[in-house]
C-alpha cells in the first residue's frame, strides 16, 4: 500500500485539509479528534473521505 491510501480501508488516496471540498471539512470537523487537536493542527492531518480515517501529520506519529 502507498503511505497516501487509508491504513483502514484501503482507499486510494488521503486528502490534506486544503483538498477537501467544503461538505467534507464539516465531516470532519465533527471527527473526535476535532476535539483532541486545535483547528490549526488538523489542518496538518490527512483524511480518508470514505470511512472518514483522520491520519496525524507524520512528525506527530510515533
Amino acid at each position: 500500500m502507498n503511505e497516501k491510501n487509508c491504513p483502514k480501508c484501503g482507499a486510494r488516496r488521503l486528502k490534506t485539509w486544503d483538498e477537501l471540498t467544503p461538505e467534507e471539512k464539516m465531516i470532519a470537523e465533527r471527527l473526535p479528534a476535532s476535539a483532541a487537536y486545535p483547528p490549526a493542527e488538523r489542518k496538518r492531518h490527512r483524511f480518508c473521505t470514505r470511512c472518514n480515517h483522520e491520519e496525524k501529520s507524520p512528525r506527530d506519529l510515533g
